[in-house]
């Protein structure tokens, strides 16, 4: 049986990679997850600190970065923005039926570093809590 390919896909990566930590966890056995970013990569302790508190590490996979034919192969395509300060990216029309937005913000938009932390940490549940439904819907 062909293993899913969900792709998780955010403008820096560092909401794709904590959602590919999450979905590692799920126990969905036909799937494989990826995670990568449509702007550019960007890397921030504070990803590594809020998946340790609930005892998880970033993935260790570097960012695949999108291309067509990935696109093309991907059961899913979740793409993960803030709409108060991104753009989600536009897709060609024969993908739109696998294409899933989340409407996360994006931490790295706190310039205070102890509210950012905060910010990081609400990310990560609601990025955890967004995971367990596409787990409910991938079962």
């Amino acid at each position: 049986m062909k293993k899913k390919l969900i792709y998780f896909l955010s403008q820096r990566h560092i909401r794709s990679s904590m959602a590919e930590a999450w979905a590692s966890k799920l126990a969905i056995n036909n799937a494989q997850f990826i995670s990568g970013s449509w702007c550019h990569t960007q890397t921030s302790p504070f990803v590594a600190d809020a998946l340790l508190e609930y005892a998880m590490e970033p993935p260790a996979t570097m960012p695949v970065t999108p291309s067509q034919k990935l696109l093309n192969e991907a059961d899913l395509i979740v793409t993960i923005y803030d709409s108060a300060s991104e753009l989600a990216p536009g897709f060609p029309d024969e993908l739109r039926d696998k294409i899933v937005y989340w409407d996360i913000k994006d931490p790295e938009q706190s310039p205070d570093e102890p509210v950012k932390w905060a910010y990081y940490q609400e990310v990560c549940d609601n990025i955890a809590t967004s995971v367990k439904g596409l787990e409910k819907a991938l079962l």
